[in-house]
């Protein structure tokens, strides 16, 4: 067997310069658009490097995919206009090298918790 030509790999996200808004689309049942203006932050756990917390608006965006690096990036500089997941990319070999989310949750953040400025949310880690 041959191996693969080698390739760039490839982000599969969209950025922007200065996008107003960011759009999440779970690639099943909703899209959820947001200013940037309520992006509160980005959490990337040394220890779990396959999912990305975003605390956006009054939710909790739990993103999970595949060499997020890129993506997280684009979020600190608040250049990323677009993201949908794409499960499929998960079994094909091909794109290993590449960036891609693999399913978007999206869970309220409890008002409580929002008002007080502390947010520890127990999602079945440590």
């Amino acid at each position: 067997m041959e191996p693969a030509p080698l390739r760039k790999p490839r982000n599969y996200f969209d950025t922007s310069t200065r996008p107003v808004h960011v759009t999440f689309d779970d690639g099943k049942h909703k899209q959820r658009n947001f200013p940037w203006l309520h992006y509160v932050e980005a959490s990337w756990d040394y220890a779990d490097r396959d999912v990305i917390k975003i605390f956006i608006s009054d939710l909790l965006v739990l993103v999970a995919g595949h060499n997020l690096g890129a993506l997280y990036s684009a979020l600190e500089d608040q250049t990323l206009a677009r993201v949908r997941a794409q499960p499929d990319l998960a079994n094909d070999r091909e794109h290993d090298a590449d960036s891609f989310v693999t399913s978007i949750r999206f869970l309220r953040v409890p008002e409580a918790v929002a008002r007080n400025g502390q947010i520890e949310l127990n999602l079945g880690g440590d």
